[in-house]
């Protein structure tokens, strides 16, 4: 009869400790001083993502580089490339490697990268109809290859380096975005009540990224309305919930405030 009244778990033991592994493994490759000092919870309004384009390709570039910025990455010569105009062999896309060492090679003057020699980007042009996909795509290519850049090897099977990456994301401040277009189980329905090219194919789900949204908030001190005001509806009571489930996690939590370390990534890496 007890057992009536027990609070069930938001997420299972093993992906809550996963997700701070995942925070403790971002902060001590990429920097706890940039994480602290820099990285801010990026919001899906005017105020974050300023400004209109004439086109879908100026829209496409624009949300890029801003994108870039608030990742700390704006010095990352990028092109932002409609899929399906592409017409070469993405296995000769240039690495996030090949492009730095380029960057050195040329003495840090973006001018003088060849165009060639930019990390590209892919994008779907309907999504530019739902800008939080889009910046969440952005988002978690730009992960994708800054993962590339750790010293240490990530605490996951290969399988699950999407998910990895999509927490990275979350970590640098795109928690809301991912948040808000993780698409929830639907049973049975109807497919063509929503056109796939306007969603977001995501690995954790979006109980999971709310979770790792309310790491970042408990760990940057974000008040508790400035996520809510932009979270969709269905997941507010979650993430209070959360918020008070990674304070009551004293000892992971303490783990992660206690890590130190520099940026690792100066300039040019």
């Amino acid at each position: 009869m007890l057992s009536f009244f027990k609070r069930e778990p938001l997420l299972d033991d093993a992906s809550v400790e996963w997700l701070f592994e995942v925070f403790s493994w971002s902060l001590r490759n990429f920097g706890t001083a940039s994480f602290y000092q820099n990285t801010m919870l990026v919001t899906p309004t005017p105020k974050h993502f300023p400004g209109s384009g004439t086109s879908i390709e100026e829209m496409a570039n624009l949300m890029m580089n801003q994108v870039k910025a608030y990742a700390g990455l704006d010095y990352w010569p990028t092109l932002a490339c409609d899929h399906h105009q592409f017409r070469g062999d993405p296995a000769d896309v240039i690495s996030v490697h090949q492009m730095l060492s380029a960057l050195a090679e040329e003495g840090g003057n973006k001018a003088l990268v060849a165009h060639s020699r930019n990390l590209t980007l892919f994008y779907e042009p309907k999504q530019v109809g739902n800008p939080e996909v889009m910046i969440a795509n952005f988002s978690h290519a730009l992960m994708v290859h800054l993962a590339a850049l750790a010293e240490s090897a990530v605490p996951c099977e290969e399988e699950l380096l999407p998910h990895l990456t999509e927490v990275m994301a979350v970590a640098h401040g795109f928690g809301l975005m991912f948040a808000n277009t993780a698409i929830p189980y639907r049973g049975g329905g109807c497919g063509s009540c929503r056109s796939p090219a306007m969603e977001r194919t995501g690995s954790l789900s979006e109980r999971e990224v709310a979770y790792a949204l309310a790491i970042f908030c408990v760990l940057k001190a974000v008040p508790e309305k400035e996520v809510t005001r932009h979270l969709k509806k269905t997941l507010k009571g979650f993430f209070r919930k959360a918020l008070l489930d990674v304070s009551r996690r004293e000892t992971l939590l303490a783990d992660l405030k206690s890590i130190e370390t520099p940026s690792r990534f100066s300039k040019y890496h």
